[in-house]
Parts: C-alpha cells; structure tokens; sequence
C-alpha cells in the first residue's frame, strides 16, 4: 500500500515543479492529467480485491501498521469505494435513431353519405362554402361537428385548408379533426414540430403529441425521445406521454436511464413511471419493485410504479401487488387494483372482489372498472349490493348499473328491469339504466317502451321528464322495434314530446311514421309559399287562424337531410285553381245526373 502514496507524493511534486516552470494552463492540464494516472494505478492496484476487509488485511501487511495509523486506514478505503463506484458506474445508454419528417400524403377518402345523418347535397353544398368563404368562427363550428361525427366527407377540402390558413385556431381544430379521425395525413407537420417546437404555440405543439399518438406516427419517436432528453417542463410531460404510445424496446433502454436520475421533478417522475409501465420496460423491473415498495416515495409516484408493475406482466408481479394492496394508502390500493387487472387468475379475483368492499369509494370504482374488463360474471351480486345499498355514491352506482347490463346475467338483467316499477327510485336513474340496457341489446328493450309509454298517458312533470329522457335513448339507434314508439310520441300534442319523436325518426327513418312527419312539415311549407307570394313576416299571427305547428321547421329539415326532395305545399292560386277546377267538374256531374 506504501506503493500508493510513494506513486501519489511523486505526482503531486512533478505537478508541483509544472507550476513553478511553465504556464498555468499548461500547469492545469498536467495535473489533470495526473490525478487521471493516479486514478487509474489506484484502481488497478484494487483489482482483484473482493471486499473492503481484503483491502484493510492488504494496507496492513504493506505498511508498518499500527494504531496511529486509522487515519490513513479511513483514506485508503475511501479511495477503494470511490474505485468500485466508478467501475461499477453503468454507462448511459446512447440513443441512436435520427430525427425524420415523413413524406407528405393525402387523407384517407370516404365518400359515401349513408353513413351520416345529414346526407342531402344542399348540406355538402353549404359545409364546402363554409370552408371557402366563411369566418375563423363559422369554420370552426363546421370543424366541431364533423369532429363529432367523425363525418369524413371532406377530409380532402379539410386537409388543403391546413396548409393555406394563417389562423392558428382554425389549425388547431383541424389536428384535432384528423386525431380523431386518427388519419396520419398530417404527420409532416407534426413530425416537423415535434423536431423543432420553440416557434410554435405550446397549445398547438401539446395538439400535435396526441395527434401522434392516436394516428401511430411512429417517425415522431426520435423527435420526442430528443425533448424527453433535454427534460424541458413544458415538453417533457407530452413527448414522454406520446412516447409511451409509440415507444418500444429502444426506447424503453432510453427511458430505463432516467430511474437514477435525482433531479427530475415529481410530476416528471409520475409521467415516467407510467410510461414505464405501458411500453413494458422490463430492464426497470427491480428499480419500479423497489420504488412501489419504499413508504417514504412520493404517494403518486408509488401508485403509477404498481400500475407499471402489473402492466408488465410478469408472474412474480402479483404477489408484489397482493402485499401491496394491505397499504393503508387508499389511491395505491387503487393503482394496485388497476395493476392487478393485468392477472387472470383466482388470486387477482380475490382482490378484486375485496377491493368492491374497500371503505374508498375511489378503490371500489377502479374494482368496478376491472370487473368489467374481465367480465367477471361472479361479481354481480356484490354491485347489485351497491346499487342497493342507501348510503352509496352515486357514481359508484352508475357505474355498476352499466356493468351489470354489459355481463348480462339473468340476475343482473332481472334486477335492472325491476328498477322500472320501483316508485322510490328517481327519473334520472330509470333512464340511465334504461340507456344501458338499451346500449347492450341483451334484455329489457321490451320493459323500456313500456315505461316510455305509460309516461306518454300523463302530463304531470314526472312522466314528462321521463318520456323525454327515454326518448333520447331512443334517438340513438336504428331499429326497427322502435317504429311503434316513434309514432306514438309524434302523435303527442306536447310539442317537446313531438320533437323528441321527430330525433327518433331522424335516426331510424321508419316508413310507417314518415307520412305523420310529412304532416307536421306542411305548415313550414306553406308559411313559405306566403312568403313568396306575400313577402309577408315569418311567423306573423292572425286571429282566427290556426296556428303553426312549432316542429314544423324541424321536420321539414330533418326530411331534406335524407337527400330526397320534399314536395311544395300548394300555392293559393293553385288551391284556387284547384277549387275551380273542382267546381266545374261538379256542375258537369250534376248536370249529367239530370
């Protein structure tokens, strides 16, 4: 060990003369250099020493060892620490992939009408106007309902728009229209950003992280592993949230790295931990275990790390999640139960139906949730006991009353049919599981238009209230059973009830109801041929006539939406003619009676 120091003294003297005969930069750099050959020697010299009392029993038997010697003791297995530190030190995996912006292509076409709701020319014919002439506010209303239609009857018009508008807001819209489309069309631009987002508003740039993710852009990958890197709060949360939809194995050695880093911030650390988990970063395994584990991490950083845990699927995964579930933590317990989703066995079961008794009402949702994911039919009585049970949270209940009519089992069903006939229970409940059971089409479609009809035989505001709302499950499907219900709510002279009829019959277009549609079109029809002929103010009353029917406008839209032309009511002249022409041909009858 004596060769250490001997090594070291000359060193530091050599240094030492540099100083005092040459340039201080030279200087510098020769003592860099030094330490760095000190550094070295030491480590060689620690080589094949297994632990730190081979290093004691080494310095002792090179040394006149002996009490006052413990200083000298303390430095040596410093230096020996600072050596296996350094060996040990696993280099930062280095990330190859270049940054690229794909060619540009043109959306995907969809031309057919039959699809949508509107299909007449007049609509295309408005919607393609809109987009040539009309104002950043008439083309952004265009925008979001065709977003919500998912209507991709212009996505070429749409896309050319893009590129020629200078208003960031209608920009931003049409991303959002092609994301939920999830058509690539635009992943030039996007990938563009993405490489290089300092001159772009942030809005757009975080726009254009979903865009990527939900149309699977996977040439945006390098770009967002490059923001991730730099770790800029304003990106480091999108591009790491993007990269765990697009990410695979390259990435999660990237990602891997940032386990040991001490100076990401909390939020970035919850934003890792489940990416981790969504692209399977098994190389993180025993770091996530440890952090899932340790009491004193961060209570969000905790529950994602358990979330990961069960996502990455591996058997030893569970056991870690049934042990974790014992936490006094009520939202680990949550992330626990969404961990253990992952395992299809008897024992995540288990914790899963405990889980549906938690004292947190946040832990008994996210049980619900993994009920359904597995469609656990032997959990069905413990939600009907939910739903039963007085002191319950309402969504807590919602959203069993949904899961019990997706399983569909003959108790679940029988129950949820039963609420219809319970005066207890309130009109926002029976029409929600009204919806869901109408969503699944298993059972109880029967039961529902019966209580939309007994609904429909009083106006007090109860049954109102309840014909409407059954009403809006209806208009959200196309069958054929629901023919004789539509009619009868035409047929309602409550005029909210009759356009509750009118959305049903704007979805199922059924031939037996179309004739009452045309009726209550008529009085839209001819208010249009007194205007006409009269110029004469819409909606202008008279006394002693009868007065307009107020769905009229509506229904006379609602048949025009369907592409085929609704008839003119009669011009007055023409019901004058028409009279005379009916006249003549009486006295021509009478005449030939005689």
């Amino acid at each position: 060990m004596k060769r250490i120091f001997s090594f070291i003294a000359a060193c530091v003297l050599f240094s030492t003369i540099n100083v005092v005969s040459q340039e201080i930069v030279e200087a510098v750099g020769e003592i860099t250099e030094a330490m760095n050959l000190v550094t070295e020697t030491v480590t060689e010299i620690f080589d094949g020493l297994e632990d730190e009392a081979d290093v004691v029993s080494s310095f002792v038997e090179d040394s006149d060892f002996d009490s006052d010697d413990a200083e000298d003791e303390d430095e040596v297995l410093k230096a020996y620490r600072e050596s296996k530190d350094k060996k040990e030190e696993k280099p930062r995996y280095k990330y190859t992939k270049e940054k690229k912006v794909p060619s540009k292509k043109r959306p995907s076409k969809h031309e057919s009408k039959n699809e949508y709701l509107d299909k007449s020319d007049n609509y295309e014919d408005e919607t393609n106007a809109v987009f040539k002439y009309g104002l950043e506010s008439q083309i952004s209303n265009s925008l979001d309902e065709l977003t919500k239609n998912e209507d991709m009857r212009f996505v070429d018009q749409i896309y050319d728009l893009f590129y020629e508008t200078k208003d960031v807001l209608v920009k931003d819209k049409i991303i959002e229209y092609f994301t939920k489309l999830k058509d690539p069309c635009l992943g030039d631009y996007a990938c563009a950003v993405i490489n290089d987002p300092y001159d772009t508003r942030k809005d757009t740039v975080d726009r254009c992280f979903k865009y990527v993710s939900e149309a699977q852009i996977k040439d945006a990958v390098p770009g967002l592993v490059d923001l991730v890197d730099k770790e800029e709060e304003d990106y480091f949360t999108g591009a790491l949230t993007a990269l765990g939809d697009l990410g695979e194995k390259e990435e999660a050695e990237f990602l891997a790295d940032y386990l040991d880093r001490d100076d990401l911030t909390v939020p970035q650390r919850q934003a890792l931990m489940k990416v981790l988990g969504r692209i399977k970063a098994v190389e993180t395994w025993d770091k996530i275990v440890e952090i899932a584990k340790d009491e004193d991490e961060n209570s969000f950083v905790r529950m994602y790390a358990a979330e990961a845990i069960g996502a990455m699927e591996k058997s030893e995964g569970e056991e870690i999640l049934i042990d974790l579930f014992e936490s006094t933590d009520p939202n680990l317990r949550c992330y626990v139960v969404k961990g253990i989703s992952h395992f299809k066995d008897e024992k995540a079961d288990k914790v899963i139906i405990q889980a549906l008794r938690d004292s947190q009402y946040k832990v008994r949702i996210e049980a619900i949730e993994a009920v359904e994911k597995r469609e656990m039919k032997e959990a069905v009585p413990y939600l009907i006991f939910r739903c039963k049970d007085k002191d319950e949270l309402k969504n807590v209940k919602e959203k069993s009353y949904k899961v019990i009519a997706r399983l569909n089992t003959s108790e679940g069903n029988d129950y949820l049919i039963s609420i219809f006939d319970d005066k207890k229970i309130g009109v926002g409940v029976k029409a929600k599981v009204a919806g869901f059971l109408l969503a699944e089409n298993n059972a109880g479609t029967k039961e529902v238009m019966e209580l939309a009809r007994t609904s429909l035989e009083s106006d007090v505001k109860y049954q109102k209230d309840l014909r409407y709302a059954l009403g809006k499950e209806f208009a959200k499907y196309d069958r054929p059973e629901f023919a004789d219900i539509c009619s009868e709510y035409l047929e309602s002279s409550d005029v909210a009830t009759q356009g509750t009829g009118l959305d049903i019959w704007a979805k199922g277009r059924y031939s037996s109801c179309r004739a009452k549609v045309e009726e209550i079109a008529q009085d839209a029809l001819e208010e249009e041929v007194k205007e006409d002929e009269k110029g004469s103010k819409p909606g202008t009353y008279q006394f002693g006539k009868k007065k307009k029917n107020a769905n009229a406008k509506k229904a006379k839209k609602i048949l025009e939406m369907d592409g085929t032309t609704v008839l003119k009511a009669a011009s007055s002249s023409d019901k004058a003619d028409a009279v005379s022409g009916a006249a003549s041909s009486a006295s021509v009858d009478t005449s030939n009676a005689k």
